[in-house]
């Protein structure tokens, strides 16, 4: 009879232990749980804890993980506005902040990346048919305009996401390549964009290298300019002292200043195969005696 109490008390016991089970749930800090009855949502839990349910299959717990998630796009070709062809690959950073619709909408994660899939490869695709694609691939910072176009595509994304009670925190591409048959065209349009850069340069070389030139002519003109006038004050100076030296020694000796003079002048008439015809009594012929002839 105890065996039979003791067996009947162990049953009961593991009974009660099972019925434990099925009507007591944990949540935890890094989820969210829906509790359905007959597949019909109803108790919606946020916060960590333990709870308590109908047993299963009366009711059934959904568990939902609110982490930051990471999803990335296959490598997709696109069509930008010029007809240029983008092999893009896009990446997403998303999360759960709606279990209710998430739940109806979606259900579960792998649902959510194909919808995630489709809202933002759409959206690449419309807003890259906007835009040419130098905005997207260039040298010149002027023409890139790849942030503020990855910006227009996120905020569509969050918009049309937001039903599906998913919120978007960054949307981005993570690689970005050229068709074979584009990549000749575009570094033949790089190579274009260098060559007028690097022709700039050179002319306002030209130009720089010209103003250069023009000072240093001017510079040089007023250098020689004042060293002229200072010579030709020196030469002054130099001729006026000359003068006074002869006037003191023409005083001094008359005759043979005269004299002096004379050999100066024959200096610089006559050459060594100079002929000259003179008269006899001509001053020139006075410094060897001719004169007195």
């Amino acid at each position: 009879m105890n065996r039979k109490h003791a067996m009947a008390a162990a049953i009961t016991v593991a009974v009660i232990v099972l019925l434990i089970m099925l009507c007591v749930y944990t949540v935890k800090e890094d989820e969210f749980v829906v509790i359905t009855s007959f597949g019909k949502p109803g108790v919606i839990h946020r916060t960590p804890g333990l709870y308590v349910k109908w047993p299963t299959p009366f009711s059934l717990v959904n568990r939902m993980d609110r982490k930051l998630q990471a999803f990335e796009t296959p490598m997709i070709e696109y069509l930008t506005g010029d007809k240029k062809n983008l092999l893009i690959k896009s990446f997403i950073f998303w999360r759960i902040n709606e279990p209710l619709l998430f739940f109806q909408a979606v259900h579960d994660q792998e649902s959510a990346q194909q919808k995630l899939d489709d809202v933002v490869c759409s959206l690449v695709a419309s807003t890259l048919g906007e835009h040419q694609i130098s905005q997207l691939i260039s040298t010149d910072e002027k023409t890139l305009a790849l942030k503020e176009i990855v910006s227009e595509i996120e905020t569509g994304a969050q918009v049309r996401i937001a039903p599906y009670g998913i919120e978007i925190e960054t949307v981005g591409f993570s690689r970005l390549a050229l068709p074979d048959d584009n990549t000749r065209s575009v570094y033949r349009r790089m190579i274009a964009e260098r060559s007028s850069i690097a022709n700039e340069y050179r002319a306002q070389g030209r130009q720089q290298a010209e103003e250069i030139r023009a000072e240093a002519d001017r510079q040089r003109s007023d250098i020689l300019a004042v060293a002229n006038r200072d010579s030709e004050i020196i030469r002054g100076q130099a001729d006026a002292e000359a003068a006074e030296i002869y006037g003191v020694a023409y005083a001094e000796n008359p005759e043979f200043f005269r004299f002096l003079r004379t050999l100066e002048t024959e200096r610089k008439v006559l050459s060594e195969k100079s002929t000259v015809i003179l008269s006899m009594d001509s001053e020139l012929f006075e410094p060897i005696g001719g004169a007195d002839r």
